[in-house]
């Protein structure tokens, strides 16, 4: 379909009349005149498209907001668009890019993307909270060994708790309190691996964090030092 100036300009002016906040309506009409939303001129077409992109977002709809983060990222960089609206806007859809990866439970991809904004912002506090996010929720094989053992210890103390009961109350009473000192044993070590391995993984976590940061903030102040000579 050719659309005429005219047209563009109908279009551009019936999506600028729906409501900011009425995301299911930019979505249905993006998607109904996605290819006369493509002919507009630059500066309209990427307004559509990042109404559309965040309204994906608002309504939860992750796989196709990633979807829609790459490609406006691609524009921003082959057009060199550095702000919109009076933000840093590759920034912004990265921030939103790494927060669907995180709801995809894609951890990994979560925590890559946000490092990338930290290199260009390292004191950058939301993109640093959501970084120590996507490393919690990423769970160590030796985390997940500390949990399996605290399991088993579990089942141990629940195990000795039977046997005290039904065997050793009745035949061999004289062994209870020995029982109790076993019961409390296999408790308390397998809540100790578990506590010690949770807030290892909690430590480490937010070293990672600050070490990266400390890391883009001395490589950023070298870069401008260098610059400035």
């Amino acid at each position: 379909m050719h659309f005429l100036p005219a047209n563009r300009l109908r279009l551009y002016r019936n999506f600028k009349a729906l409501e900011a906040t009425d995301f299911y309506g930019i979505i249905r009409f993006y998607e109904r005149f996605e290819e006369g939303v493509r002919a507009l001129e630059l500066e309209a077409f990427f307004e559509c498209t990042l109404a559309y992109t965040n309204a994906l977002f608002e309504t939860s709809q992750y796989g196709k907001h990633l979807v829609m983060c790459d490609f406006l990222l691609e524009l921003i960089i082959e057009h060199n668009i550095d702000r919109w609206g009076g933000e840093d806007i590759f920034t912004k859809i990265l921030f939103d890019k790494a927060v669907s990866h995180v709801y995809q439970r894609e951890y990994a991809r979560a925590a890559h993307v946000t490092r990338e904004i930290l290199k260009i912002r390292p004191n950058d506090p939301s993109s640093a909270r959501l970084l120590k996010k996507s490393l919690l929720r990423q769970k160590p094989k030796w985390l997940l060994h500390a949990r399996a053992w605290f399991m088993l210890f579990v089942f141990l103390s629940a195990a000795t708790v039977a046997v005290q009961i039904f065997v050793i109350q009745t035949f061999f009473s004289d062994y209870d309190l020995i029982a109790q000192y076993v019961y409390y044993g296999f408790l308390g070590l397998g809540l100790s691996i578990l506590l010690f391995a949770e807030w290892r993984h909690t430590w480490l976590s937010n070293h990672r964090v600050n070490s990266f940061k400390k890391q883009m903030l001395a490589r950023n102040l070298a870069r401008d030092k260098q610059a400035f000579q």
